[in-house]
């Protein structure tokens, strides 16, 4: 996966535009070239390789409300989570309802994960109706 800044326009507040930057993750096989653009400036970083981690999730259900996915040692998760490996998290979150947290690594990383794994292996439209 590999991160990246998309330049876009957004509506100001009071009127008007203003340029923003949207972040997402995206695979090697969603990356291409654009024709007629010279990337060779682009600065990249290559970091060194991580010790291997194992991601830890927790899911909260509040009495009331929906249930949310944090990941473990999230300040917002109360004393009720229950810890959750990286399958059972992202089947937690594919539930209606479920919703991961922004405050913490859940929404940034399991999120594309999950939204990737919707559409990776959808069929293309044929044009058949």
């Amino acid at each position: 996966m590999y991160r990246i800044g998309v330049p876009l326009w957004q509506t100001a507040v009071g009127g008007g535009v203003e340029p923003v930057e949207y972040g997402t993750w995206v695979t090697s096989d969603e990356l291409r070239p654009i024709a007629g653009i010279d990337l060779s400036a682009v600065p990249t970083t290559r970091r060194p390789a991580p010790e291997p981690t194992r991601w830890a999730w927790v899911l909260e259900r509040p009495p009331r409300g929906p249930a949310i996915l944090h990941s473990d040692g999230c300040p917002r998760a109360t004393g009720r989570a229950r810890p959750l490996d990286t399958e059972a998290a992202l089947d937690a979150l594919a539930v209606p309802g479920t919703t991961a947290c922004a405050a913490c690594d859940a929404s940034e990383v399991l999120v594309p994960i999950l939204h990737h794994g919707q559409t990776a292996h959808r069929p293309l439209d044929s044009g058949e109706s």
